[in-house]
């Protein structure tokens, strides 16, 4: 029986996608049907395009309704919501501690319900240090959609708080890396080869659990 997998996820600054695609990689490596589910962030009140310029004046516009928990205008590709699969892979970034509002606004909607009812699925957010809320925050909101959780994992950029911020601040408003902003040095932006490499095993490890449930499924069948 062939796996079917989504992969469902938002991403401003590519980096979400680069996760997503390399753990598609190795799900259609191992012979699984998978599927990308883009969320795009439609609101025009927000206008959140990249680079962000000016970006202090879109920054500050979005900041209190992501923190409030408002939701925005959103897009996926209806034909995507319609199919039915074996795993849902859903990737957040994390906006403020917490789910970036796309997600969100996603998990918040009828289609997630649609979509996750009695499904499997697991979580990878993408930040450059708090993770924890917004990996907590997709769980709850999937598994209220009637999804059944079965695993998580975090991808951090490179840095510490300070560091990354400011590789965070400089790619968004420039949209290039560079090695010194605001005359400090900085890291370049984004997950880091090692981290793609954990995109990897995180995704083998999924089909492993999937594979493993369906084979117990099949013996408990037989008996």
């Amino acid at each position: 029986m062939t796996v079917r997998v989504l992969v469902l996820y938002y991403s401003h600054t590519n980096q979400t996608r680069r996760v997503a695609e390399t753990m598609g990689d190795v799900f259609r490596e191992r012979g699984t049907e998978v599927r990308f589910g883009q969320i795009r962030f439609t609101d025009k009140r927000y206008d959140f395009n990249f680079p962000l310029k000016p970006f202090w004046r879109k920054m500050l516009k979005l900041i209190l309704p992501q923190l409030l928990g408002r939701t925005g205008e959103i897009h996926i590709d209806s034909s995507i919501l319609e199919q039915e699969y074996d795993l849902i892979c859903i990737g957040s970034p994390t906006w403020w501690l917490y789910p970036a509002m796309p997600v969100f606004s996603f998990l918040k909607s009828a289609s997630a319900g649609k979509l996750l009812a009695k499904r499997r699925f697991a979580v990878f957010t993408v930040s450059r240090a708090l993770w924890r809320l917004n990996l907590r925050r997709v769980k709850r909101l999937a598994t209220s959609a009637g999804g059944e959780f079965v695993a998580g994992t975090k991808f951090r950029f490179r840095g510490s708080q300070f560091q990354s911020m400011l590789s965070l601040i400089n790619y968004l408003q420039n949209g290039e890396d560079r090695r010194r902003f605001w005359g400090w040095n900085i890291h370049p932006f984004g997950i880091t080869d090692e981290g793609l490499e954990h995109a990897k095993a995180f995704a083998g490890s999924l089909l492993d659990g999937i594979e493993t449930s369906t084979e117990t499924g099949m013996s408990s069948s037989a008996r």
